[in-house]
């Protein structure tokens, strides 16, 4: 619909100014699949946490869009690696170990090719893996 109403030019989303109305749009989906499954559904207190750290990540990816163009694909990735390393750190006995081993290759691999294709600059993928990394583990890592 974005793009048929003329919002964005392409599904890419190279400027941040188009950016600003898709990434709204997905923080909004997040924050009530999240608030359905936290307080209607009632999920356990892990889950939970997965939600809202994912919902307050993508919050604050619109908002930084707002100013900077950060880099969605790293911080995704690296809120996964974040999650893998709360996970391994609180329970040394969950195996999460190789799971987290090859995420972080995934990760390296991700970053990298959102450089080899010129869709970021350094410091914009380390403004995205920055802000993936803290939030994710900083929420789980906090209240788990």
């Amino acid at each position: 619909m974005l793009k048929f109403s003329g919002s964005i030019s392409n599904f890419k989303l190279e400027s941040r100014e188009e950016r600003v109305m898709p990434f709204s749009f997905v923080s909004i989906f997040y924050g009530l699949t999240t608030y359905l499954f936290v307080f209607k559904i009632q999920v356990n207190e892990i889950i939970a946490l997965l939600l809202i750290a994912t919902t307050l990540l993508v919050t604050v990816l619109t908002i930084i869009t707002l100013w900077f163009k950060v880099s969605i694909h790293a911080a995704g990735i690296s809120g996964v690696v974040g999650f893998f390393l709360v996970f391994g750190l609180k329970y040394p006995d969950s195996m999460a170990f190789y799971p987290l081993l090859g995420l972080l290759i995934c990760a390296g691999l991700v970053m990298s090719a959102r450089l080899q294709l010129n869709a970021h600059s350094p410091k914009e993928i380390w403004a995205g893996m920055c802000t993936g990394l803290g939030i994710c583990f900083g929420t789980l890592y906090w209240f788990v």
